[in-house]
């Protein structure tokens, strides 16, 4: 049995920066009742594998992974493909969360993984991922949220990459 079937099926949203929401399925991290999941900006990655490299990869520190490819956490996690000693991204949004790994390799899944590692994400929101992912040229924030949060509605504060940047100057 793993973390998915231990814990049952959580509500959540999907908030993006115009307040468009998109209801899924909750996965990984434990939830707080009093704050927003995850917030950070939205980036997209269009692996078809490889998506334990990419959670792991300290290049998507403070954003918010949607994958692209519809099934994701299909062949597992093992601790050798690991890009880093830990996560560093602020959440994921995928399609379909597989709930069983498929591969010899394979020491844990990905759903497991996500909750040991403290990483919020949100499955079966196919709108919200594809509306997500397009939004990315605009370094668009969203917000993960539980649909019984204050945040539920609310558009996620905006982007931090003006807070970040340095002036060019040159």
């Amino acid at each position: 049995m793993n973390a998915m079937t231990t814990r049952g099926i959580r509500e959540g949203a999907l908030v993006l920066s115009d307040g468009s929401v998109f209801e899924g399925e909750l996965i990984g991290a434990a939830i707080s009742a009093a704050a927003p999941i995850a917030a950070g900006e939205v980036v997209f990655n269009t692996v078809l594998s490889g998506y334990q490299e990419v959670i792991t990869d300290p290049s998507y520190a403070g954003q918010i992974i949607t994958f692209t490819y519809p099934h994701i956490g299909n062949y597992g996690i093992n601790a050798t493909d690991f890009e880093s000693a830990g996560t560093f991204c602020r959440g994921i949004v995928v399609r379909d969360l597989a709930r069983r790994h498929s591969n010899f390799r394979a020491q844990s899944d990905l759903g497991s993984m996500l909750f040991q590692q403290g990483v919020p994400g949100i499955a079966g929101s196919t709108p919200g991922a594809s509306r997500a992912s397009s939004a990315t040229a605009a370094r668009c924030p969203v917000r993960l949220v539980q649909p019984r949060n204050p945040s539920y509605s609310q558009p996620p504060e905006p982007s931090q990459a003006p807070t970040v940047s340095t002036s060019s100057g040159r």
